[in-house]
């Protein structure tokens, strides 16, 4: 694009590729046809008023080489500040500070840094409205604004580097900005040694700024999919919990703020347990102090843990028990009997939801009018598409499902385990009620898709979506995030015909390669079936001992998944499978 010297009045991403923009609006076409995102318009009166100020200017003055690239960096700063809204403000003391030269003949810039801010923001910060009535992100908001802590101290902060390491990440997962992801492993490696260097002050330790860091950086593992040593983003999600732990026994003070950020952290928890057969620690009454305990929401993250640290007490019973022994017996049963009560608690929560939690069917594909070759890339699955009146609710119904879907597979595993060699476990009661289940759970799910990624009758193409409510945030990467562990549950889950395996996976890969969530591609790769392989390792325990049944299971389990590779998938598929 040539520059004549009038500012552009095309959007920040196309002035920053120096390309000609077609100056549509809400977004530029440009944009949306080659998958960027679009930042945005500036204000029109302001460009008229800097081009007027510089007509009169130049016939006074020929500004110097110098002078003229640092009034070009001040006006880019301007800028990008006045066409979001003053949202975005960068400090010249901040310690996250990417050099861009910039030639005195030059067009406008929008730098990196500033680019990083507001996709970050776009993508993940969800603040409540219409269809949301609740906040994700939104305590990063300070740090992409001011760049200062949460306590609104100091020139910079630990969370305002974890917070730019995941957008560099997040923008690094582009094909066309494969180049930022080394900067997003530089500013990581930042973010880690600042919150060690924290950790070693009791002070700093219990801050609100410390705990909010490291969830920012478990997302910044489950944007790369990958990580210096095998399951990063576990590690962060144990780092959080033993964190906010620690603020307990300290005697932390427990503001507004960091009750939000006990509960990201629990959210965490639930996905990360269940990711790696562990249990909730300490327990699930300590987690379900922070927050409300008597809503429906609150009711269903109790479930959920409960799951979670039933999955792990399943495991640790069955993994290394001898049909034998009268205890282990014993045992068995109490799982099974836990599980079975459990699951009649997920029945009355469902029961009892008032008329505002239902959801209705909006439409409805016909399975003959679809082709197998274009499933994978189909945006809804055939049959019902569902339409919810809540994302936060949508997203507790999934999660509720996703760990519904877990304790049935517990169910089935105990009841095959209990059942007599010389009968088919699957002609157990228990086996019939948990397929059943499972079945229903999956299609739930799978209608709820469209719902979170786009493709529904109700979401309108990306060129017409409005800029506030709900209809504004479907396809962000967030809500790809929310949609994510579902449908890693339903790939998994023998239950799922291999259409809804073969739909799931390309919906995780839609997510890994159109919202860049990389551990969405890890996800779509393995392919370990559950309960199966878990009865599976059971009984090889019987026959070949503990060591030699979970060394024969991860065979079974990586000879399915022939595209798997590395120590980070392995070590995955070992969590699933509680082989560790």
């Amino acid at each position: 694009m040539v520059n004549t010297g009038k500012p552009s009045q095309g959007c920040g991403t196309c002035r920053a590729r120096r390309i000609k923009c077609d100056e549509r609006k809400p977004t530029c076409f440009r944009c949306q046809k080659s998958k960027r995102e679009c930042t945005g318009y500036r204000d029109t009166a302001f460009v008229r008023m800097r081009w007027d100020r510089n007509s009169r200017s130049s016939s006074k003055k020929l500004p110097s080489p110098t002078s003229s690239t640092a009034d070009n960096r001040d006006l880019v700063r301007r800028t990008f500040s006045s066409a979001h809204s003053s949202d975005f403000t960068t400090s010249p003391t901040s310690p996250l500070r990417f050099h861009i030269s910039v030639s005195p003949f030059s067009g406008l810039e929008t730098p990196i840094e500033e680019q990083v801010k507001c996709i970050f923001r776009r993508n993940f910060v969800l603040e409540p409205c219409e269809g949301n009535s609740r906040s994700f992100m939104k305590f990063t908001v300070p740090v992409l604004e001011h760049e200062k802590s949460l306590s609104g101290k100091g020139k910079g902060s630990k969370l305002g580097t974890a917070v730019m390491a995941a957008g560099l990440a997040l923008m690094g997962n582009r094909p066309a900005s494969r180049h930022l992801m080394p900067k997003a492993m530089k500013c990581y490696s930042r973010a880690l040694k600042e919150i060690n260097e924290a950790l070693l002050v009791e002070k700093e330790a219990v801050e609100d700024d410390t705990l909010a860091a490291v969830i920012v950086l478990g997302l910044f593992e489950v944007l790369t999919g990958t990580s210096g040593q095998p399951s990063g983003w576990i590690s962060h999600a144990d780092g959080a919990a033993i964190l906010v732990k620690m603020r307990d026994e300290k005697k932390a003070p427990l503001t507004d703020l960091g009750r939000v950020l006990h509960i990201m952290a629990r959210s965490q928890l639930v996905v990360n347990c269940l990711v790696s057969c562990s249990p909730p620690i300490p327990g699930v009454t300590w987690w379900m102090r922070f927050g409300t305990k008597d809503n429906l929401p609150a009711i269903c993250a109790r479930l959920n843990l409960e799951v979670a640290t039933l999955h792990a007490k399943c495991n640790s019973v069955l993994t290394s028990a001898s049909k034998t022994l009268t205890s282990d017996l014993e045992s068995v049963l109490e799982v099974l009997k836990l599980a079975k009560a459990l699951d009649a608690e997920f029945k009355e929560w469902e029961a009892s939801l008032p008329r505002s939690w239902r959801y209705g069917i909006v439409a409805w594909i016909d399975e003959d009018e679809c082709d197998d070759a274009d499933l994978e890339d189909m945006k809804a699955f055939p049959g019902r598409t569902d339409e919810y009146v809540d994302i936060s609710i949508a997203t507790a119904f999934n999660m509720m499902r996703a760990s519904r879907m877990m304790l049935c597979g517990d169910i089935v595993r105990a009841s095959a385990w209990l059942c007599p060699t010389y009968q088919d476990y699957r002609t157990m009661p228990e086996f019939g009620a948990a397929v059943r289940t499972s079945k229903d759970l999956i299609e739930d799910i799978l209608a709820s898709v469209p719902y979170f990624l786009g493709g529904g009758p109700g979401n309108p193409p990306l060129a017409e979506r409005p800029q506030s409510g709900k209809a504004s945030l479907v396809g962000t990467a967030a809500l790809g995030l929310f949609i994510t562990w579902p449908l890693m549950v339903c790939k998994m889950s023998d239950y799922a015909t291999e259409r809804q395996r073969k739909w799931a996976e390309g919906r995780l890969r839609f997510i890994a390669n159109d919202l860049w969530i990389g551990q969405a591609r890890l996800f779509s790769k393995i392919n370990a079936k559950l309960p199966s392989m878990f009865i599976a390792r059971d009984e090889f325990t019987q026959v070949d001992g503990v060591k030699m049944a979970k060394q024969k299971c991860m065979e079974l389990a990586m000879a399915a998944s022939p595209y798997v590779k590395g120590a980070e998938m392995e070590a995955m598929i070992a969590g699933l499978l509680g082989c560790k």
